[in-house]
């Protein structure tokens, strides 16, 4: 059975037109779909363009879909505020996708999971042209009005494009997300492997012997989060939660915060300075710098796939007003913690935003798969040999904010340090900063890193074998690499490196 006959459910009697019956069926998919969620500049085009004929009766208020997607996406790309955190797929303006939802490429089969698949898609896409609409400058009447058109021109071409099996197969070759490394990307020269291996020797001589102690010239600063939610809502069902197509738990805005506060780090700083304290991204005299007197933390949630499973993914997003071997007033140090299917930490990872000193961290006893072989591919680092349960604090140093060390919270708390409280933010809260003049801007530019800002050690390391050597990138774009390519959010990372049993959720207690 072809794709496309799936659609049969929604066909018409046998009395009417096989042409008239499969626009029939590509409307009813496109109204239960159209209140899901929702450019076209030089892309390619789709393999099998409808026929003009197809936008009459009740498709007609399709037939100018893409010519609105046109207008919106040149005023976007004329202004330069084009947002960078999603991939666009080339053809399709309505799907913008990230390398967990494109790792279903070759999987979603049938009109359900296929739906659900492209709704999420669409719903990228609507994210990311709010961000567009307000660094516009856009009325909120303007906005009001794209965001609808768009939002029911989405769902119709989405319904009646992915009708035509030709159309479905291009999407699938389409949808995989870009690379940050640049294509034929030479191996590294002997001189660039021993930097490589000297870097993680130094990493790892960090992490060894006694906890270090606290320079002269600084005073230790426990950071820790300020509470909102009632975390009781933890317990009201990720087990019991329906998961979509793609795995994703159906959880309420407040539930995902509740999870975001219980996970989110304490911050052990050794502080010298304004700049070894956290802050907020702010927009001062036309460049980014980190304000510290707005102490915060953002964060997101993501998903990626361990054993058949899909796990939840707490990114926090740390600001520092720039570092020792930074050009520009900012540093980016991301903490991840991927939880199991009970909802219980599985590992952890920390990364700089510009990719350096990918580490991770188990927070259960773990069964690693073999070492690749590949000479290319540097593989995981694994700094600290136990696993750390319970809350966690984050040791930086100062001036470098080099993480040094993962300890359980009760560890800092019992050293008597100075306690201060950061707030837990969304990560969009970056897309749309405060820019003067009642403008907005983005953190990040239309290729996803932020202006003006290079971490200097990255690009010594790296080389030219990654587009923005040392650029500070958006979370779906950071390359984690240096010998061989990778990103941080590969889709299949923890597959390639973990062997787990799968579980099914269980409800918390």
């Amino acid at each position: 059975m072809s794709e496309s006959s799936v659609l049969s459910k929604f066909s018409a009697p046998a009395i009417i037109r096989p042409r008239a019956a499969r626009l029939l069926a590509a409307a009813a998919l496109a109204v239960t779909t159209a209140t899901a969620g929702a450019g076209a500049s030089a892309e390619p085009v789709l393999p099998a363009p409808l026929d003009p004929d197809v936008f009459t009766g009740i498709l007609k208020a399709y037939k100018n879909c893409r010519a609105k997607y046109a207008e919106m996406d040149a005023r976007v790309d004329a202004a330069g505020v084009r947002d960078g955190s999603y991939y666009r797929v080339p053809g399709f303006p309505y799907f913008r996708t990230d390398r967990y939802a494109a790792s279903y490429k070759d999987e979603v089969k049938g009109l359900d999971d296929t739906a659900g698949w492209m709704r999420r898609m669409r719903e990228f896409d609507q994210e990311a042209r709010e961000f567009e609409y307000r660094n516009l400058g856009m009325s909120e009447q303007e906005i009001g009005t794209w965001r609808y058109d768009l939002l029911a021109c989405g769902g119709g071409l989405a319904s009646l494009e992915m009708f035509e099996d030709d159309n479905l197969a291009f999407l699938r070759r389409q949808v995989v997300p870009g690379s940050e490394y640049r294509p034929k990307a030479p191996p590294l020269t002997e001189q660039q492997r021993k930097a490589v291996a000297t870097h993680d020797a130094d990493v790892r001589k960090r992490f060894s012997g006694a906890l270090p102690t606290s320079p002269a010239d600084t005073t230790l600063t426990l950071w820790t989060a300020t509470p909102v939610e009632d975390l009781r809502l933890i317990e009201a069902g990720y087990g019991k939660a329906v998961p979509d197509e793609l795995g994703v738990p159906a959880l309420i805005e407040s539930q995902w915060r509740a999870f975001a506060e219980r996970h989110a780090p304490a911050l052990w700083i050794e502080t010298a300075g304004v700049r070894d304290q956290p802050g907020a991204p702010v927009v001062r005299d036309g460049a980014f710098t980190v304000d510290p007197a707005q102490p915060r933390l953002h964060y997101y949630i993501t998903f990626t796939r361990l054993g058949g499973q899909t796990l939840t993914q707490l990114n926090y997003f740390i600001w520092f007003a720039g570092r020792e071997g930074n050009s520009g007033a900012l540093d980016s140090l991301i903490w991840r913690v991927t939880l199991d299917t009970n909802a219980q930490p599985l590992i952890y990872e920390s990364v700089n935003a510009s990719g350096r000193d990918h580490l991770w961290f188990a927070a259960q006893p773990l069964k690693r798969r073999p070492a690749r072989s590949k000479a290319d591919d540097n593989g995981p680092l694994f700094p600290q040999a136990e696993p750390i349960t319970g809350s966690v604090a984050l040791r930086l140093s100062a001036g470098s904010h080099a993480l040094t060390r993962v300890v359980p919270l009760a560890t800092a708390s019992a050293a008597g340090t100075a306690g201060n409280a950061y707030q837990l933010r969304h990560y969009e809260e970056v897309f749309t900063l405060p820019a003067g003049d009642g403008k907005t801007r983005s953190l990040y530019d239309v290729s996803g890193v932020i202006p003006g800002i290079r971490d200097d050690e990255q690009a010594r390391l790296a080389g030219d074998r990654v587009v923005a050597p040392g650029a500070l990138h958006v979370l779906g774009r950071v390359p984690t690499a240096v010998a061989g390519s990778r990103h941080f959010d590969d889709a299949d990372r923890l597959e390639q490196l973990l062997t787990v049993p799968p579980v099914k959720h269980a409800a918390l207690r």
